[in-house]
């Protein structure tokens, strides 16, 4: 049993050249009185479900290993193994060369170490097409939700409703792009960061009294919401987004990302958001209390020009204009005029080319200069919201969990016409 357990860990295996994925996928206002009368989310009936879908693992790639010269992994039944690129195969430390290893946790270990993080399931370790090695976690659907929502919430203050919904949410995002890109390529995966959904592997709260109730509270909301996810009225995976805050009214995915989604229903009014966005923008400057759903930002000269340039404007940006905004008030295209042209794009574009993390949504309040004018030195951005705005809101989740809705109610409330399923396979592993 021993030698095979050891063969397994170190053994050659011959693989297909990897074919390149696809770039991952990134998920009316009524009175606040009708907004938070939802009615509780239908459950539908057991019905077939694409085979696809019904995985009991996914690939998850990890993103800080990509390109490293070598990777170190503790954990494994040899020890501490270390692997560097060797022309087009690996050399572990042990002095064997491969194409790739494949390798498995000691039994009864908590996982495999990567750069001060634990991993369940196998690591595979191989050469990047570029350059480097590049190192994926296979692991079951179940630990990878586990390893997503302490990531994506404040799981201290978390409410159990919220880390529910939050589970399901998850779920079914990983589930749906996971299976879009299964049929177009054998090499699918997702990312380990937020260019699909942050994942932290094992995730442990801690020794101390508080942690220890932090990891029970967060074990049981995802052992209530196990293999649930949301589907749509044909019974497919639905489409699933969310995001740290909307600032009072959320906007359709197919706003949100246009090129990827066709949804264009649920924007829905977020009450608690606005309400906390009102109070914060009342706050003063010298207030440096965390907010949570006002911002305020100054993009310097060189950062504007750089715009420019990456948009092939010119060397120098002149000004901006507002090309489109969703009915409420959420840019959704924008003119970038330079000195050498002009360029209209998305505003998830436009946050991305500038810095996501500082210009933290497209619901820009105010500009200075005002849009339109000459920018000659900085350009101010004042806003509400922190990401895309379509789908979840974290923020709304949150306040609407301390008000006592349940999971099923949050999930109704946000993802409008999404219906609660089961996706796991048979025989799926924990």
């Amino acid at each position: 049993m021993g030698a095979r357990l050891l063969s397994r860990v170190v053994a050659l295996a011959l693989v297909a050249a990897c074919v390149a994925p696809p770039p991952p996928l990134a998920p009316d206002r009524r009175r606040a009185s009708e907004a938070l009368e939802a009615p509780p989310l239908r459950r539908v009936e057991e019905r077939a479900v694409t085979p696809d879908w019904r995985v009991d693992e996914v690939r998850v790639r990890l993103a800080s290993q990509e390109r490293r010269a070598e990777v170190r992994v503790s954990g494994t039944p040899l020890g501490v193994l270390e692997f560097r690129r060797e022309g087009d195969a690996v050399r572990s430390s042990g002095g064997r060369l491969a194409p790739r290893f494949e390798l498995e946790p000691l039994p009864g270990g908590e996982g495999l170490g990567v750069a001060g993080r634990l991993y369940p399931g196998r690591l595979v370790v191989e050469p990047h097409g570029a350059s480097g090695l590049r190192v994926t976690n296979v692991v079951g659907v179940e630990a990878y939700v586990a390893g997503v929502v302490p990531a994506e919430l404040v799981l201290w203050s978390a409410e159990p409703a919220e880390i529910e919904a939050q589970a399901i949410a998850a779920r079914s995002y990983a589930l749906r792009s996971y299976a879009e890109r299964r049929a177009q390529t054998r090499d699918a995966f997702l990312w380990d960061d937020t260019r699909d959904q942050v994942y932290v592997g094992r995730f442990d709260a801690g020794p101390s009294a508080g942690a220890r109730r932090v990891q029970a509270r967060l074990d049981a909301a995802l052992a209530a919401s196990r293999g649930r996810v949301l589907l749509d009225d044909a019974g497919e995976l639905f489409d699933v987004r969310f995001h740290a805050s909307c600032g009072g009214h959320t906007t359709t995915p197919a706003r949100a990302f246009p090129q990827e989604s066709t949804v264009t229903r649920g924007a829905v009014a977020c009450p608690p958001c606005e309400a906390i966005g009102r109070a914060e923008r009342a706050l003063p400057e010298s207030d440096t209390r965390t907010r949570r759903v006002h911002w305020s930002w100054t993009a310097s000269r060189a950062e504007l020009d750089r715009l420019a340039s990456r948009l092939g404007v010119g060397r120098r940006l002149v000004a901006l204009r507002v090309a489109a905004r969703d009915d409420y008030g959420r840019w959704l295209e924008v003119e970038v005029v330079g000195d050498g042209g002009r360029r209209t794009v998305d505003a998830t574009r436009l946050r991305a080319e500038l810095d996501p993390a500082k210009l933290k949504s497209g619901l820009v309040l105010r500009t200075w200069p005002p849009l339109g004018e000459p920018t000659t030195g900085g350009l101010l951005f004042e806003g509400l919201g922190r990401g895309h705005g379509a789908g979840l809101c974290q923020v709304g989740s949150h306040e609407l969990a301390l008000q006592g809705w349940s999971a099923r109610r949050i999930l109704n409330h946000y993802l409008a016409g999404a219906h609660l399923g089961d996706a796991r396979a048979e025989g799926a592993r924990p």
